[in-house]
């Protein structure tokens, strides 16, 4: 009898773990796939829900913390890279994920990159910004009106962040072909301020780092809809 209780406690363990298991990655999936349809995603998320065990969470309706990441999203227009957000007290009644789904992370941090190819609309004709050794350069063609002609520019410089403006100063001006110093007239000309691009789920901008492919930009957020008809 005792073996038999054994072999029986063995295979509910067993199926429970099992049901966990189950339920975690369906649960994963169908939130990949609405958050995929929200973000305009080419391919779903990888979304990873954790904590030790999974169907406790579900009948609590909360969450300890859910990890999202995607290679791309676009947003207004604007096409990011390099996703990653975190989201700790996540709140999902059952009930209402019976009824109408609806979830809500109690803290939202995230971050994307934007590609450097979204500044070149605040550079002036002819200039782009790209990499050079994994930082930013200004390179092209600058037209100098005032003086009549044009140079061949080639630049560092430096991003700022003041809350949703994205700054950025020109460093290190090269330039060829002038007679005369003229780096004050193209420091001007290369200077810009720009909005930063919508962060996924409405993060406000916290900081940002230039990195080898973009500006990637940092935000939080707090008691931010995921799912449901207040997502952004």
């Amino acid at each position: 009898m005792r073996k038999f209780l054994v072999v029986l406690l063995i295979l509910l363990v067993a199926l429970v773990v099992a049901a966990d298991v189950g339920g975690r990655s369906f649960a994963q999936s169908a939130v990949a796939r609405q958050l995929a349809q929200q973000l305009q995603m080419a391919e779903e998320p990888t979304v990873e829900i954790e904590g030790w065990a999974f169907l406790p969470q579900v009948f609590g309706g909360e969450y300890s913390e859910i990890r999202i990441t995607a290679d791309t999203a676009t947003l207004n227009g604007v096409t990011l890279e390099q996703i990653d957000a975190t989201a700790a007290g996540v709140r999902a009644p059952l009930a209402d994920m019976l009824d109408q789904p609806s979830v809500v992370a109690g803290q939202l941090d995230g971050s994307a990159v934007v590609p450097y190819s979204y500044f070149n609309a605040y550079l002036p004709e002819g200039i782009t910004i790209t990499t050079e050794n994994g930082q930013p350069r200004i390179t092209g063609e600058l037209a100098l009106p005032e003086l009549g002609l044009s140079t061949s520019v080639n630049a560092g410089g430096e991003f700022g962040v003041d809350g949703d403006t994205l700054s950025f100063t020109p460093d290190d001006i090269q330039v060829d072909g002038v007679p005369g110093d003229v780096s004050g007239l193209v420091s001007g000309s290369l200077t810009f301020s720009a909005q930063a691009p919508a962060l996924p789920f409405g993060l406000a901008v916290t900081d940002m780092e230039p990195t080898s492919t973009g500006l990637r930009i940092t935000g939080t957020g707090s008691d931010v809809p995921l799912m449901g008809a207040d997502a952004a």
